[in-house]
């Protein structure tokens, strides 16, 4: 009940920041909407300005699934970060409420510049974007790293060179083949068989 209020609130303080948000759900007003997080429920309730309150006692009619890392990605992703999101329920409800996802203005240094202060905020939001660029980076290079082993170190997978040289002599085996067939024909038809 209390992570429900608090998601409630954060949720209205960010909606109540981004023009329209609270009129796209206005039109949901009194209608029920749970945000699984995997590791709890919140089950939020639209009132009629569009703002939400906890209703852990209310049945849901649409659901929206949250990965455990999509809040860690906000901040480096933005709104980017909410493309993965899943859901079932009821269609205009998700809608509704994904539209006021999208009218959030999702600006982390200026959040974090309000509860920490404004140097600690964007030393704060500087980290987080040097570690989203550092992962990114270090994915890339793991992912090229290992295509490499497979390539060069232990022989799993084929470079493009070797793939297009073993094309080029399947290609010439089955000419070669072709001519020696034309030839064996040719040989058999011009030599009369002769039976005793």
């Amino acid at each position: 009940m209390i992570a429900d209020s608090l998601l409630a609130s954060g949720l209205n303080r960010l909606f109540a920041q981004s023009p329209g948000a609270c009129d796209l759900l206005a039109k949901q007003a009194g209608r029920t909407l749970a945000l699984d997080m995997v590791f709890f429920r919140a089950q939020l309730q639209v009132e009629n300005g569009g703002t939400l309150h906890a209703a852990p006692e209310m049945p849901a009619e649409a659901t929206i699934f949250l990965p455990p890392d999509v809040l860690a990605r906000l901040p480096i992703q933005g709104k980017a970060a909410l493309s993965v999101l899943q859901s079932e329920g009821d269609a205009e409800l998700i809608s509704a409420f994904n539209d006021a996802l999208q009218q959030m203005d999702l600006n982390a240094e200026a959040e974090l510049s309000r509860v920490f202060g404004p140097i600690v905020g964007f030393r704060l939001a500087e980290a987080g974007r040097a570690f989203g660029d550092w992962a990114k980076q270090a994915t890339e290079d793991t992912v090229r790293a290992i295509a490499e082993y497979a390539v060069e170190e232990t022989p799993m997978l084929a470079s493009r060179v070797e793939v297009e040289r073993f094309k080029l002599e399947v290609a010439q085996l089955r000419d070669d083949w072709a001519r020696l067939e034309a030839r064996l024909n040719q040989l058999a038809s011009a030599s009369p068989v002769t039976t005793k």
